[in-house]
């Protein structure tokens, strides 16, 4: 998936600071990267050294599979462990009361969101979006 994005400064660990333009989240499907907790700021990599500068309008490329794979983390892990937990606490206390067993199934949903978060960081660079190319010099954009 191409999305335009705005250049809003760099880091020391190479990777660019960007922001999402109004129009461009619009219609973004990618909102993991950026519109989480009210964040407006997400970082990509430059792995073509394309020559950005800070408002710079430049095309992202992040591919489905990435996004799809931090929506499966996100979302799915959570709904696929809360069933398991949960009949692992009905055999393991069979005469136990429903809230107990639910309770299972809510500790295997929170224990899935610690294994997301582990994921996330250890494969931070992997899952961000890169640049494609320049499509406004920030001059430029600053006229739009």
């Amino acid at each position: 998936m191409y999305t335009v994005s705005q250049v809003k400064g760099f880091e020391n660990d190479g990777t660019v600071r960007m922001g999402c333009l109004t129009s461009a989240c619009q219609g973004c499907k990618a909102s993991m990267f950026c519109n989480n907790k009210n964040v407006s700021e997400f970082f990509a990599l430059n792995p073509k050294k394309v020559q950005v500068k800070a408002g710079d309008l430049v095309e992202l490329y992040m591919p489905p599979g990435k996004t799809i794979l931090s929506t499966a983390l996100v979302f799915a892990l959570p709904l696929l462990l809360f069933p398991l937990g949960y009949l692992a606490m009905r055999a393991a206390f069979p005469k136990s009361s429903e809230i107990i067993h639910a309770l299972g199934g809510f500790c295997a949903m929170a224990i899935s969101f610690g294994v997301a978060a582990i994921i996330s960081t250890v494969h931070r660079r992997n899952l961000m979006p890169t640049i494609v190319r320049i499509m406004a010099k920030a001059e430029d954009s600053e006229k739009a």
